[in-house]
């Protein structure tokens, strides 16, 4: 089941909540002739939002597909998608929305000098290590990077230790 996600195209705040109250408002009117015309109306007015750009309709993998894209990027603290899907129950989120690790497999790893890597994910991002690596990944490992204290992100791959890494694009 899809879940909608309405935002604010310019990030302004939480979804506008006058569209939703007046779609939710039309379920209290008992007359059918008149429920439906309310129905019409709201629906015109989230449809024309839509069409200028005030608010953007986003499933839940489109949500989980711009979290993963934005994992590893210092972003100021707004929320673009809500309270979000990690409600904790998974494992993955902690009911605050953040995504917490992100997997994936490497391509294009390249030693750096002072025996630092940069490496990409398949999702296209790239990451670089902050620290020498011992034994660097190969290509076609599988990554995990997780968000660690104070901003910090930590990779690991099987049978390697963990390295800090930061994003560099």
């Amino acid at each position: 089941m899809l879940s909608i996600i309405m935002m604010m195209a310019m990030a302004q705040g939480p979804a506008p909540q006058p569209l939703i109250e007046s779609l939710r408002s039309c379920r209290a009117i008992a007359q059918d002739d008149r429920r439906i015309a309310c129905y019409d109306r709201a629906a015109d007015a989230l449809l024309r939002a839509e069409r200028d750009r005030d608010i953007v309709v986003m499933d839940r993998a489109q949500v989980q597909q711009a979290k993963r894209s934005l994992f590893g990027f210092s972003l100021p603290s707004i929320r673009l998608f809500g309270d979000g899907d990690g409600d904790g129950r998974d494992g993955k989120g902690s009911g605050d929305g953040q995504l917490k690790q992100l997997a994936g497999t490497l391509r294009s790893p390249t030693l750096l000098p002072g025996g630092l890597l940069r490496f990409a994910l398949d999702d296209g991002g790239v990451w670089e290590t902050t620290e020498q690596v011992m034994s660097p990944p190969r290509d076609k490992d599988i990554v995990t990077i997780k968000a660690g204290a104070l901003g910090s992100y930590i990779a690991t791959a099987p049978g390697r230790r963990s390295v800090k890494v930061r994003r560099i694009r």
